[in-house]
């Protein structure tokens, strides 16, 4: 039955600390994630930011219609380039308006294969996501917009396990607009609209999985040796409780002690002793006082009788008398030091 018990509580602690292990686990995991997830976009969006900046300072000479080719190459070329991206910052569209949605340079061909004379307003650019750089001051940049184009990650079973504790990687399109302004004069003359992606977090998530799992390895070996020293401990415990019984007497084999035991020195004379045969150690017991009534008080006279008297009576008299005498004595220091 004791062996049963030590069992039973040794899968106990096990399973609490490989509890506590795998949601250690989880949640250094969560949280290292949700922190890098964060410097990701933040990386991401100060690069669009620095990319937008450029791009209008450098188109504010090259709005006359023999130059507004050269701008659909360059953003061709930005679009291109950014596609290989290793850190996953990806530009997927960038498009220049004026404040009625006719687009005047872009890096889709869609927009810009008619003629700028034939050319008719975009719906798309007269949204409000997009209107909103009419109102920037100059070199001022706009918030980036989610453009709420959802990434569903059907082929990719890690991403939707993950996505629901991060909402904005089902959304990695984001919009960022500027105000290009008159190179001479403090007049906005166009919208310069930046579509990208945040940085590749599905190839973040797939590192922090391994690493996740190395942890959990870890965690779970630390876990297990807990669970070993508690069981010993619980053994330990157990084997001292069982070594007495309730009075007081011992129930371990003489032969083969309990590791360790606990004594209660209060009512246990002297060291252990594992025999059981050995009696308990002689104790100090003091000589009973000998009271002046056991002393006759004056001799009787009687008719003396043939009796023979031994030696051991001979000596017995005096003994009595020398203990009289000491106990006389020590009452008389007794009141003198009282």
């Amino acid at each position: 039955m004791q062996i049963f018990k030590h069992i039973l509580f040794f899968l106990l602690a096990l399973l609490v600390c490989e509890g506590i292990a795998a949601g250690a686990s989880a949640w250094s995991y969560l949280e290292s994630s949700l922190a890098s997830f964060e410097q990701i976009k933040n990386l991401s969006d100060q690069r669009a930011r620095d990319t937008i900046g450029a791009i209008s300072k450098s188109s504010e000479g090259k709005l006359s219609k023999d130059r507004l080719d050269d701008l659909n190459f360059a953003f061709t070329r930005l679009v291109k380039v950014t596609s290989g991206d290793k850190e996953g910052f990806i530009i997927s569209e960038i498009s220049m308006t004026d404040d009625s949605g006719i687009v005047l340079a872009s890096s889709n061909e869609d927009y810009v294969s008619d003629p700028r004379a034939k050319r008719k307003p975009e719906p798309k650019f007269l949204s409000p996501s997009y209107t909103a750089a009419h109102h920037l001051r100059k070199w001022q940049i706009g918030t980036p917009i989610l453009l709420g184009e959802k990434n569903t990650f059907q082929s990719d079973k890690l991403m939707q396990i993950v996505s629901p504790y991060f909402p904005e990687i089902s959304e990695p399109s984001v919009l960022l607009s500027m105000a290009v302004y008159h190179p001479e004069k403090l007049e906005r003359v166009a919208s310069l609209h930046m579509k990208y992606e945040r940085g590749n977090f599905a190839h973040f998530v797939k590192i922090q999985t391994e690493l996740f799992w190395w942890t959990l390895q870890n965690n779970a070996i630390i876990a297990l040796i807990c669970a070993l020293i508690l069981g010993f401990a619980h053994l330990l415990i157990k084997s001292v409780r069982t070594s007495f019984t309730q009075d007081g007497r011992y129930i371990a084999d003489p032969s083969s002690p309990p590791l360790w035991e606990k004594v209660d020195f209060a009512q246990t004379q002297g060291p252990i002793r594992w025999r059981e045969s050995s009696s308990p150690s002689p104790s100090y017991q003091s000589p009973a006082p000998v009271s002046q009534s056991h002393v006759p008080a004056a001799p009787v006279v009687a008719t003396p009788s043939p009796v023979a008297t031994t030696p051991t009576q001979t000596m017995s008299a005096p003994s009595a008398v020398q203990a009289v005498n000491r106990e006389k004595a020590e009452i008389i220091d007794a009141i003198y030091l009282g």
